[in-house]
């Protein structure tokens, strides 16, 4: 292929720089040798005939820093495996290649927290002779970055110097070869990520505008957030501010400004900051090239002269769009007495002030996330960048000034935290207004940002004072704050740490408050950044964004073969689908459904008779053929679609489950019975076999006989293909098992009696062992016979004798060891019955011996769970099915989820007169409005049946099962969904801890 040189490369005739490269032994400032143990290979891929830039002169301190860090936190040394080129074979057919142009002690914690979340998906670029840039095959005019060789991360730290023999084409860049990140050594990171098609963290035009103080000043006033008084001259703006701050006075400046009118505007505000008893004052530029403060000037305000000759000379050197500022020395929040101190390393002196910085990232649900804040304590009268200083928790910080008060610094904190991810939020809304040219890269967006502060006093209260925000610098403070703790971490006795200030709160409060009106409600929670360890916990919340958008950048454009349009409830998946760039291939009975409309392909093809499956299968890859359509997967969201599903791709060779897993799962005899001959002991767990129950099989009423024989009653009596609990029933005896089988075959017997619920595959029937105990839904992501997520909801008792769901809580109230059983057992019952690859739904029973499985769908969990587990655990079951069609694992990220969600079955029987009427639609639409209920329709018409599936399902969130019990029952009697025949609140009673 044409390769694109991604930069300017300069030569090195005399071989000094790659001489450099060979050097790998670590000399710190204090003279501690660190030796390792071999040479490393630093210079361009061998295969590739770029020679070594300039901008490489650092490379090797570069790579030695990075052999440090690695030591001194534990990880092993990074092994040098150029000499054998990972080979085609070895290279994944779509993973996540993040392509990390790495800086020292800035992205260092982000390849080691990304090694830790998607092993071997980080690539640390040392070099831009490493890159290569083509035309991109999917974006006319765009360029595709390529990776020859990188620093690769795995789990526990592992890391590896590697050449590709085919480039791995990178699916998301973090970009910190720029004149910001390091201090003006390098910059080709500009070129590299010019009109590239893959996703990146903001852009060159991007990072101009937020850095730029005035301009970030103007979005930190508009959430609420205290900035410095400023004067400003802006030379040829190119940008419009978000909002003027009110303690803001701004000029716009040209070459024919008179010097008075400086002078007199000048000598006004200085006037103002007098008598607001402001001492100093600090002239800037709004933007920088560089890092740090080196372009600040500190002025007493009484030397008005100096001033304004300092304002005149900075003006005439003043770039285009940049900017001149006069801005208030912010006075540092002062200690407490010394004598008054409540610890003896409580402050000495006045001469110590706080300085604080706030790391946010967009999180992978597009919602930002501060992480802890990061404070130190500086000589405020020496330093006033507070660089280079050890870092502190702002507990730690406020408390070292004598503010030893929890409850006033919770909520400070607190409220911090939520102003810092308003202003991302608002930095987030303004980028998604932007036009693709002020964007310039069309993958660009900005992910992460730092805010910096310091403590000051406002009125006799302690206010943080934001100075700017920036893209890049701050993030140094944030590894170095995460480095102390993955030092200290088991190290250290943590005393008094047990009880959250929340949960204090709520304690005094007897639960009266409303979680939604507690300030922590405005803030994200910490489980977003502490589940994973303290290692890098700063940029977890970053890393999964990256990981996130990789998975996305590589679904857009694959065409996706889809078998069943399904209902009503299937059509958010469509949409979802073609939002995220998948040409869905359509292939469905109705020749008038309406994902036609959005589907790239519709093929209208009866596939209502799955008796003939085979047959089909043969007819639909011939139809495929004669459009010249190839698919990159095939699926079903559709129950009675699962065997065709994978009769298709048997015949494709696309990646899914195989026939005899699907005809396993979809046959409810066939599941039970395949599971019970799993009587191999497994040495590292229990065999499947004890998850199976006994069953057998009635094709006709003589078989009952045999069953009377051989299972002891109550017995459970279903549909063999069937789903959404329709045609079951509890028997006691075998007079009651003839009675009901006859009732049930009398009105289920073709597929028209009731679409959709397998009579398709035929009106068979079973009976097997009841169980008692609490049901469960497990939803299952597999992906090469390993596990990959696991998502468990707790169902209520049924509304007996209808088997039909009822209550559900998520995530389960079940103690760790029981939820760590049904994920098992789900996982085992999968994989032992044929079911490799894909996204299932496992029901099953909770008894006092363990597990039992009631049923296995092939399919990814229907009604209201797709929503849930997006909401509670930031994954999208349809795109985790999706990529595992396409052969791609699906990343699922690890997180807590912070609230729980209950909720409650719609019925037609029961409540379609509620439905039916318009004021109880406008009560639903209004609590669902302002965020008090989650309410989902599974069909857009209400009809009542004899044999009836949920209308809806309607549900509340809340901090624990009490609260949410009490705001579930409050609205089932408000809106009348509770009724003598419909008793939400015997549903709901078994959900507590």
């Amino acid at each position: 292929m044409d390769i694109i040189e991604s930069e300017k490369t300069g030569s090195d005739p005399d071989g000094d720089l790659q001489d450099r490269l060979k050097d790998v032994n670590i000399t710190t400032k204090t003279s501690t040798h660190v030796g390792w143990q071999q040479e490393a290979n630093l210079g361009p891929a061998s295969a590739w005939s770029k020679v070594i830039p300039t901008e490489d002169a650092d490379i090797a301190s570069q790579y030695q820093a990075l052999q440090y860090h690695l030591f001194e936190l534990g990880y092993p040394e990074t092994v040098d495996r150029t000499r054998a080129p990972r080979a085609a074979k070895d290279a994944p057919s779509e993973k996540a290649v993040v392509a990390v142009l790495h800086n020292a002690g800035k992205t260092t914690s982000i390849c080691l927290e990304g090694g830790r979340q998607a092993p071997g998906t980080m690539y640390m670029i040392l070099s831009s002779s490493w890159l290569s840039k083509v035309p991109s095959v999917i974006n006319r005019g765009l360029y595709t970055l390529y990776v020859h060789k990188a620093v690769t991360f795995h789990a526990g730290g592992t890391t590896y110097i590697d050449e590709f023999e085919l480039p791995r084409r990178v699916t998301y860049l973090v970009n910190y070869f720029t004149h910001a990140a390091t201090e003006g050594q390098k910059n080709d990171g500009k070129t590299i990520e010019e009109n590239l098609d893959c996703p990146m963290s903001t852009s060159h035009n991007l990072r101009d505008v937020i850095n730029d103080r005035i301009w970030s000043r103007s979005v930190l006033h508009s959430v609420g957030i205290t900035t410095p008084e400023t004067l400003a001259f802006c030379y040829k703006p190119k940008h419009s501010l978000v909002a003027v701050p009110s303690n803001a006075v701004i000029h716009e400046y040209d070459r024919k400004t008179s010097p008075d009118f400086v002078a007199k505007e000048v000598s006004t505000f200085l006037q103002e900051l007098s008598e607001n008893k402001r001492k100093m004052i600090i002239i800037r530029q709004s933007k920088r090239t560089q890092t740090g403060s080196s372009d600040a000037s500190v002025f007493s305000i009484e030397d008005l002269s100096c001033i304004v000759d300092a304002v005149l000379k900075m003006l005439n050197e003043l770039q285009d769009s940049n900017s001149i500022l006069v801005e208030a020395y912010i006075d540092h929040l002062s200690a407490g007495r010394t004598e008054d101190a409540k610890y003896l390393w409580a402050a000495p002196s006045a001469d110590v002030g706080i300085r604080c910085r706030a790391i946010v990232c967009r999180d992978f649900d597009n919602t930002p996330v501060c992480t802890p804040l990061i404070c130190s304590m500086i000589n405020k009268n020496i330093d006033i960048r507070g660089e280079h200083t050890v870092p502190m928790s702002i507990e730690t910080a406020m408390k070292t000034l004598n503010i030893v008060d929890e409850t006033f610094i919770w909520a400070f904190q607190t409220n911090m935290r939520a102003h810092a991810e308003a202003a991302l939020q608002s930095i987030m809304d303004h980028e998604s207004k932007l036009p693709v040219e002020e964007r310039a890269e069309p993958g660009a967006q900005t992910d992460l940002i730092g805010i910096d502060y310091v403590f000051t006093e406002c009125n006799g209260k302690v206010t943080a004072v934001a100075l700017n925000i920036d893209t890049h610098k701050y993030i140094t403070d944030s590894a170095v704050r995460d480095n102390f703790n993955s030092f200290a971490d088991g190290r250290v006795v943590e005393q008094n740490r047990t009880v959250h200030p929340v949960d204090k709160l709520m304690e005094a409060a007897g639960h009266d408050i409303s979680y939604k009106d507690i300030s922590v409600r405005k803030v994200s929670n910490e489980n977003k950044f502490t589940c994973g360890g303290l290692d890098s916990m700063s940029v977890r919340p970053f890393v999964r964004t990256v990981l996130t958008r990789s998975q996305y950048f590589l679904m857009s454009g694959k065409t996706i073969l889809a078998l069943g349009a399904g209902g009503f409830s299937k059509m958010s998946i469509w949409t979802f689908a073609e939002k995220s760039g998948i040409n869905l291939v359509m292939v469905d009975s109705n020749p008038e459904h309406s994902v036609r409309d959005m589907a790239h392909t519709f093929i209208c093809y009866d596939i209502s008779d799955h008796t003939n499956d085979r047959h089909h299968a043969a007819e639909i890859v011939n139809l495929l053929k004669q459009r010249d359509i190839q698919v990159d997967g095939c699926l079903t969201f559709w129950e009675d679609a699962v065997p065709l599903a994978a009769m298709v791709r048997e015949i494709l060779g696309t990646r899914g489950a195989n026939v005899e897993g699907a005809l396993n799962a979809k046959k409810k005899s066939r599941t039970q019975s395949t599971l019970y001959k799993k009587d191999t002991p497994i040495p590292h767990l229990v065999m499947t076999c004890q998850y199976s129950s006994p069953s057998f099989l009635i094709r006709e009423p003589a078989d009952i006989d045999a069953v009377c024989n051989q299972l002891s009653y109550p017995l459970m009596l279903k549909l063999e293909h069937g789903n959404s609990a329709i045609g079951v029933s509890l028997v006691s005896s075998a007079e009651e098992l003839r009675k009901q089988h006859r009732a049930i075959t009398d009105c289920l017997r073709k597929e028209a009696d009731h679409p959709g619920v397998g009579l398709g595959h035929g009106a068979e029937m079973l009976v097997m062992e009841y169980h008692g105990g609490s049901e469960h839904d497990v939803d299952i992501v597999i992906y090469g016979n390993k596990l990959v997520g696991a998502f468990i909801s707790d169902n209520g008792p049924t509304n007996f004798p209808s088997f039909t769901e009822t209550a559900t809580t998520m995530p389960s109230v079940l103690p760790p060891d029981r939820q760590s059983q049904l994920i098992v057992a789900a996982f085992k019952c999968c994989v032992d019955v044929g079911l490799s690859d894909g996204v299932f739904n496992v029901e099953m029973k909770m008894t006092a011996r363990g597990p039992k499985l009631i049923e296995i769908n092939g399919r990814m969990g229907g009604f209201y769970l797709r929503n849930w587990i997006r909401r509670l655990h930031g994954v999208d079951l349809a795109m985790s099915a999706f990529m595992i069609s396409c052969d791609m694992k699906p990343y699922v990220p690890k997180i807590q989820p912070h609230e729980r969600l209950m909720g409650v079955m719609v019925l037609p029987s029961l409540h379609s007169h509620l439905v039916n009427n318009n004021n109880f639609r406008e009560r639903i639409h209004s609590l669902k409005d302002n965020g008090e209920v989650l309410f989902k329709m599974f069909d857009d018409q209400i009809e009542v049946a004899e044999h009836e599936e949920p209308y809806g399902h309607f549900g509340v969130c809340g901090t624990d099962p009490d609260v949410c019990r009490q705001k579930l029952l409050a609205l089932c009697n408000e809106l009348k969904i509770e009724c003598d025949t419909y008793k939400v609140s015997n549903f709901v009673r078994y959900f507590r801890y």
